[in-house]
């Protein structure tokens, strides 16, 4: 008898922590189309003549040949950044944005969100947008988090902190080390109105060297998108367009410390 209650109890223990596992990474189903009613993510919007280029992992030491290239192209970009990157060096964010650009949060430190319990999730998330909002003085409205892995934890957060969702329609493969120029322009291929794009902007959690790459590739990418009638814009810009967006506005506070910490290179 104590055997078999034993048996059905430890049944009834690895049934409990199946469904809470499968609970745990359930939002990912919204990655597939008979579980985008469920979890919805913004991978395409609906915008006629522009698409959306998104960059992840930054801001890398490429930084700046990534924004002197699209500004030869008159395009604009997301980059969803994460937080350790940018508490070491607060102002490469501050030149996103003074750029022209738009910057999202993508996480503090670069982990499998569906390997982490969910109280190591949120301090995550809280530590990233700390750090993200002191060093662009505005508040965080776009997440995608690392490899475009939400679980429970993330979907709940990032809707009850009012950030939009944001997952991709194509993508490079670019921080694979097989990877080359033109098979990142490949795997982009002729985008379709609305579609978002991700690329990487530095290869610090990805093959070494997979951002020299993209760069190569990253011309290509915006000629081939302009040739199709597509003007290249960042993810906010499409969401404003379609009516469901507004930029997000910095505080008169919250800017001058900004300023203040950008001048100094530190974040308090």
């Amino acid at each position: 008898m104590i055997v078999r209650r034993l048996f059905v109890t430890g049944g009834a223990l690895a049934l409990s922590g199946l469904v809470l596992a499968g609970a745990h990474a359930a939002p990912n189903l919204g990655r597939k189309w008979y579980g985008r009613r469920l979890f919805p993510l913004i991978r395409r919007i609906p915008i006629h003549g522009a698409v959306a280029l998104t960059f992840d992992d930054g801001p890398g030491e490429a930084l700046d040949d990534f924004l002197t290239t699209l500004d030869r192209y008159n395009a604009r970009a997301t980059f969803f950044v994460v937080g350790e990157q940018v508490k070491a060096a607060p102002g490469r964010v501050r030149d996103i944005i003074d750029a022209g650009h738009e910057v999202g949060l993508h996480c503090y430190h670069h982990r499998n969100y569906l390997h982490r319990p969910p109280w190591e999730v949120v301090q995550d998330l809280d530590r990233a947008q700390a750090t993200i909002e002191d060093a662009t003085g505005r508040p965080i409205t776009l997440y995608r988090p690392p490899h475009g892995m939400f679980n429970l934890a993330t979907f709940i957060e990032s809707g009850r902190r009012g950030w939009h969702r944001v997952y991709w329609q194509r993508q490079g493969w670019d921080w694979e080390a097989s990877a080359t120029p033109e098979s990142i322009a490949a795997g982009v291929g002729v985008p379709d109105p609305g579609d978002i794009i991700l690329l990487h902007d530095d290869d610090r959690y990805s093959a070494p060297g997979s951002w020299r790459r993209t760069l190569a590739a990253l011309p290509r990418i915006l000629e081939t998108a302009k040739s199709a009638g597509m003007e290249v814009c960042s993810v906010g810009e499409l969401l404003a367009r379609a009516g469901d967006y507004a930029p997000p506005r910095a505080s008169a506070a919250r800017a001058q410390r900004t300023d203040d910490s950008y001048r100094t290179g530190r974040v308090s």
